[in-house]
């Protein structure tokens, strides 16, 4: 009796054994309306998150490596926002893994795609439904499919030490 497909199955299942808990966790944080704990779950899947970080519900962070996210503080992510960090050639195997960073004071809009390997810049505005497929620099808003930097945003607002109810970035010409 040939066990070499068993044996694959069992490296394989090995090789992903955090699925067991982050997919389920990732689960109850794409249905919690609770934006703290959403940041909380995350954060115990491994993604990397900063101190304020608020993630709405329906957020898909990369199931299979999301110990490859970075979310910087004060980051903002709208509902059904998707951050990758690897793709996907195969069923049975990864391809690549490339780290995906969010920088600090960063607002994700509803439906953006953030592409695996892209950093998004500090103070940055992603626009609902773009697909981010290349580096975004810092002060940027970026819109479209694929995003591209439309404005150049000033930074006239800043976030004091002690917030922790409200934040504003501030848009200007």
């Amino acid at each position: 009796m040939n066990n070499e497909p068993i044996k694959q199955l069992l490296k394989n299942a090995w090789r992903h054994k955090h699925m067991v808990y982050t997919y389920p966790l990732l689960k109850i944080a794409m249905i919690s309306p609770f934006i703290g704990i959403n940041a909380v779950l995350h954060r115990l899947r491994d993604v990397t998150v900063g101190k304020e970080v608020k993630i709405a519900h329906d957020v898909l962070i990369d199931a299979a490596e999301p110990q490859s996210i970075t979310l910087g503080d004060y980051v903002t992510i709208s509902p059904r926002v998707k951050i990758f960090a690897h793709t996907l050639a195969s069923k049975e195997e990864i391809t690549s893994v490339n780290p995906t960073k969010i920088k600090k004071n960063t607002w994700i809009c509803t439906g953006a795609t953030i592409s695996p390997g892209v950093t998004v810049g500090e103070y940055c505005v992603v626009g609902a439904g773009a697909v981010v497929t290349t580096d975004i620099p810092d002060f940027t808003l970026a819109l479209g499919v694929p995003a591209k930097p439309v404005r150049t945003l000033k930074k006239i607002y800043s976030v004091p030490e002690n917030a922790t109810v409200t934040r504003e970035l501030v848009l200007t010409d």
